[in-house]
């Protein structure tokens, strides 16, 4: 096999227009690696996601299809809606191909499980400290992790039940939106690459005083990973983790906040679609932000996802 990197398929900076019009975020699960799947499933037929131990060398159409996939995260459009695992017979036997694919890419992180199931549970984070992920809400676009020591360089989101009333996805370009602010709003600019507070909720770490005043970090920050950026937001724990340290939002500071979220919404910015049965949709989490639009289970429709957080390998 070659060591030289398949051609990049796009452009960390890419417009939506672009990406609509050739549809190249979207790609089909290779038949190798779906044969290759099939003969692991059989090998090991009381197999779990919780069980399955990933070998390298055992799947190696996976592990180079992870590696392409991951180029084109880091790289590239930094996303990819994955279709073609609803090939396989039952629910658990995809959550083993998708737990394989995200060991393919990376390392899993544990924080929330090796996978955390993405469904209504009736909560509402603007009245508890759950994330948004347990309720049906639209999320406003955000990155995973508010905690100053947790960067997921990869989400994924497995679909196991789409939701027949709302739950489309959404993911915006934020180097573009920073690109936009650069240009026409530099003093916001200035004030997001200032660290701010975010809330304290991600699991195995105390919700103490100190431990919230020390989760701060800016909203942009320079990095050494492609695109020159780390950006990592969530308007709502900020607004609640400066609250609560006693450093409310200044007018200047929310101006800021308004004025990226509404670079991120331009339409050039925003690509917007649908996750079916099957499908899997992976983004790169330190240049894009996500979100999805509000949802309504029913007795017979409940949506349900399988989140996957994946730290890339650093040589």
């Amino acid at each position: 096999m070659s060591a030289v990197a398949p051609a990049l398929r796009g452009d960390l900076r890419w417009s939506a227009a672009d990406l609509r019009r050739d549809e190249r975020y979207r790609r089909t699960l290779p038949a190798a690696v779906l044969a290759e799947l099939h003969a692991r499933l059989r090998e090991h037929p009381d197999a779990t996601a919780a069980t399955f131990v990933w070998r390298p060398a055992a799947m190696p159409a996976t592990a180079a299809f992870g590696a392409d996939l991951r180029n084109e995260l880091l790289n590239g459009d930094g996303l990819c809606l994955l279709h073609g695992l609803d090939a396989l017979p039952d629910e658990e036997q995809r959550r083993i191909a998708y737990v394989a694919l995200g060991c393919a890419l990376g390392e899993p992180m544990l924080q929330y499980g090796r996978l955390y199931p993405v469904v209504d549970r009736g909560a509402s984070y603007t009245t508890q400290a759950v994330p948004v992920s347990m309720t049906n809400a639209e999320t406003c676009f955000h990155t995973d992790s508010s905690a100053v020591g947790v960067v997921p360089d990869f989400v994924g989101l497995l679909c196991e039940e789409p939701s027949a009333q709302g739950g489309d996805s959404l993911v915006a370009n934020a180097l573009r939106a920073l690109d936009a602010l650069r240009a026409e709003h530099p003093a916001a600019v200035a004030l997001l690459e200032q660290p701010w507070v975010r809330d304290v909720v991600t699991p195995g770490v105390e919700k103490t005083t100190a431990n919230l005043l020390q989760n701060r970090f800016p909203v942009f920050a320079p990095c050494d990973e492609p695109g020159g950026v780390l950006f990592r937001y969530m308007r709502y724990w900020i607004e609640v983790g400066q609250q609560k340290a006693g450093a409310p939002l200044s007018d200047a500071r929310r101006l800021a906040l308004d004025l990226l979220d509404e670079a991120l919404t331009r339409d050039d910015h925003v690509l917007r679609f649908r996750l079916e049965r099957g499908d899997v949709l992976w983004v790169n989490n330190r240049i894009l932000a996500h979100n999805r639009t509000a949802y309504r289970d029913t007795p017979d429709n409940v949506r349900r996802l399988q989140r996957m957080w994946v730290q890339a390998p650093r040589t």
